[in-house]
Formats: C-alpha cells, sequence, structure tokens
C-alpha cells in the first residue's frame, strides 16, 4: 500500500483562496474607512493595495504550516489536536508578520518616520480584524485541505481495490488453467477410443472453452453473452466428464449484451457445486440459471460429499471481492436443508 505520507505533498486550493483574498481586499479597506468615517480615496487607494499583500502573506504561512500538518499527521488530516495545534502556531506568525508589515512598509510609506503605537485602540482593531481574516483563511485553506486528502484516500482504495480484483481474477486463473486443462485431458484420453465423434464434438467445445479464458487475461468485467456461451462450453464438458450426472437448467429474461459481470464467474459457481455436491444417474445435480432485472441466480439440489476434496482457497470470497470493484451491490448466498444458491448483481456494460 502507498504511504500517503510521503505523496501527499502540496495543499491545493491556491487559486480559490486568492479569489477569496481578492473579496476580503475589497471589503477590509471600505469597512475600516467607515468605521473611522474617513473615505478619502487617498487612503481607499492605499489599503486597495496593502490589504492584499497583507493577505497572501497570512495565506502563505497557512500554507506552510498546512504542509508541514500533512508530513507530521498524514493520518489525521482534520482531527481537533492538529487544528488546535496549528492554529496556536498561526496566531503568533500572524501577529509578527502584521507588525513587521506595519513598521517596514506601512508607517514607511504613509507617514515616513512615524513609530508603531501599540497602545491604540487602532492598533488593536488592526491585530484583531485580521487575526480574524487568518482564521478564516485557515478554515477555508483547511477545508480544501482535508478535501483533497479525502479524495486522494478514495482514488487510493479504489486502486488497491482494482489491484485485488486483478489479483483475484490471476490467482483463479492459475488454478483454473491446469485444473481444467488436466481434466478435460484425462476426458478426452477415454473418449478418443470410445467414440471419435463424441471425441471431436468435445475438442471443440474444449478449445472453445479455453480460448475463452485465454481471452480475458487482461479484463475486469465481460458481457453476460459471453459468460454464457462459454458457460454451454464448459457444462457440455461436464455432461462428458460426469456421464449425465449434471445437469444445467437456463432461464434468462434479460438483455444479455446490456449487462456484464466479472470472467469465469459462472464457472467458478458451478465449479463449486460440482465440487461439493454429490451426484448419480439417479439424483443428478441440477443447476438452474436464472437471469432477470439486475440479477443473475444460480441454485442447486444439496447434496453434500461426506468428503470433501481439499479446497484450493479460491471461491465464493474470490467472486466477491471481483464484485466489489465494479458494483456496490453485494453477491448474496442462500442456503436450505435442500438447496444452495448464490446470487450476483448484474452490472450495466460499459460503452
Amino acid at each position: 500500500m502507498t504511504d500517503l505520507s510521503k505523496t501527499y505533498k502540496p495543499v491545493t486550493g491556491i487559486w480559490l483562496t486568492l479569489g477569496v483574498i481578492v473579496i476580503m481586499s475589497l471589503i477590509y479597506p471600505v469597512s475600516f474607512a467607515y468605521i473611522d468615517r474617513d473615505m478619502r480615496w487617498v487612503r481607499l487607494g492605499r489599503e486597495f493595495w496593502f490589504t492584499p499583500t497583507r493577505l497572501i502573506g497570512i495565506m502563505l504561512l497557512t500554507y506552510g504550516i498546512l504542509r508541514l500538518g500533512n508530513w507530521v499527521a498524514p493520518s489525521y488530516p482534520n482531527h481537533w489536536l492538529r487544528h488546535v495545534l496549528q492554529i496556536g502556531v498561526l496566531l503568533p506568525l500572524t501577529v509578527a508578520w502584521l507588525y513587521a508589515y506595519l513598521i517596514w512598509i506601512d508607517l514607511p510609506f504613509s507617514c515616513g518616520t512615524c513609530q508603531p503605537n501599540t497602545t491604540t485602540w487602532e492598533f488593536r482593531r488592526y491585530m484583531g480584524v485580521y487575526s480574524l481574516g487568518a482564521l478564516f483563511i485557515y478554515g477555508f485553506m483547511s477545508g480544501l485541505n482535508f478535501y483533497r486528502q479525502a479524495q486522494m484516500k478514495a482514488a487510493e482504495t479504489a486502486r488497491l481495490e482494482k489491484e485485488c480484483a486483478q489479483v483475484c481474477l490471476q490467482a483463479l486463473r492459475n488454478q483454473v488453467n491446469p485444473h481444467f486443462l488436466f481434466n478435460s485431458l484425462s476426458v478426452l484420453s477415454t473418449l478418443v477410443q470410445q467414440d471419435p465423434v463424441l471425441s471431436e464434438k468435445f475438442i471443440l467445445q474444449l478449445s472453445k472453452a479455453y480460448r475463452y479464458i485465454l481471452d480475458q487475461k487482461d479484463l475486469l468485467q465481460v458481457s453476460l453473452q459471453e459468460e454464457l456461451d462459454f458457460l454451454t462450453a464448459y457444462c457440455f464438458l461436464l455432461e462428458i466428464r460426469f456421464g449425465g450426472k449434471v445437469r444445467m437448467e437456463k432461464q434468462v429474461g434479460v438483455d444479455t449484451s446490456a449487462w456484464s459481470l466479472p470472467p469465469l464467474t459462472l464457472q467458478l459457481l458451478v465449479e463449486n457445486a460440482v465440487k461439493h455436491n454429490r451426484m448419480s444417474a439417479q439424483v443428478p445435480l441440477v443447476l438452474q440459471l436464472e437471469a432477470a432485472g439486475d440479477k443473475l441466480r444460480l441454485c442447486n439440489n444439496l447434496s453434500p460429499r461426506e468428503q470433501h476434496e481439499t479446497s484450493t482457497g479460491i471461491g465464493l470470497e474470490n467472486i466477491r471481492k471481483r464484485f466489489l470493484y465494479l458494483t456496490s451491490e453485494p453477491v448474496l448466498i442462500e442456503k436450505t436443508e435442500t438447496t444452495f444458491c448464490v446470487t450476483v448483481p448484474l452490472v450495466p456494460k460499459p460503452r
């Protein structure tokens, strides 16, 4: 997992903050002039120049403090203690900046050699109002900073979910390929000697199924029609392999070209049913596939094996993780004394 403390450096929203400063730079001079009853254009013009530079200095201080906070405590972007500490640093620095600005720029420009009088109401008002402005700028930039970090974490989560889906799919392919090929070749070696015509059909369906497995190596979702075509070939191989002990019944009432799902979903559900249930010619394993609305449901009659095969570790959890990347709809599992059903969401096919 990527360390956000290393990847997240800039505090975004500088241009938005400059827009806020422009508005404040219009309000502050007029407000001060109105309070002092001094609406002369000379004073207003001077303040229209001084106010933005004061506020930009406060903005840069805020930027530095937020960036430092991102570096020191990246895991707590909106913790109250972090805000208290950052404001505790920002306000003294703001007062120091305003005092320095008053001594080195404001007073020399307006009255030459005047010295600041820190005991006057005007000085306290100057510090107080700009300190409130600093708090407003901090709140604005802090909100943008938190929003940006939330976006980055969401993007990181999505990336990890995608990687998880890809890993799950690759693990599934690594399991399916040798397992599927070994069983199919074992059946074929017997079938060639007994029924050459049927063995030719078997080879044709095997090639279709195996080509599908190879073709989906770079895809996270395929159309429902492609999955059903693969399932037809796969079920044919199963029927030959188990001599009619497995039967598939389909009832598809949706536009199969408009919906999608992760590749090999149906194969995995069918294999799971075959692996964990007994079957015979008298009591076959009946797989009932139904697609309606935005759901696909696969049920089978339940007849658990007395001794299960060794678990491969790739099953329904694999399906859940891959669907989690594509949709928020859950994978539902229902089990009764006689049936076992899995319902998966159908995902609208990307355009």
